[in-house]
């Protein structure tokens, strides 16, 4: 996931209430730390962050597979 898909997908959940208050926080935060970044090395400190911190696997994989149970129902 590139930072751009982050922030759409950080933008559809803050839209849709699908995300807990506590995964808002996390996010968020951390898009506002990438944007701190000149734009220019905004993808290399997004990728490293996410090796680091494991956002994707930890946060948006987890709250897509609850949108899509919550769809099936």
């Amino acid at each position: 996931m590139t930072f751009k898909q982050f922030r759409k997908w950080c933008n559809e959940r803050a839209c849709d209430g699908a995300w807990g208050p506590y995964n808002a926080v996390i996010c968020l935060s951390v898009a506002k730390a990438v944007r701190r970044i000149p734009f220019w090395r905004r993808e290399r400190f997004w990728r490293k962050i996410d090796e680091d911190l494991q956002i994707v696997e930890t946060f948006v994989e987890p709250v897509n597979k609850k949108i899509e149970e919550d769809e099936g129902k």
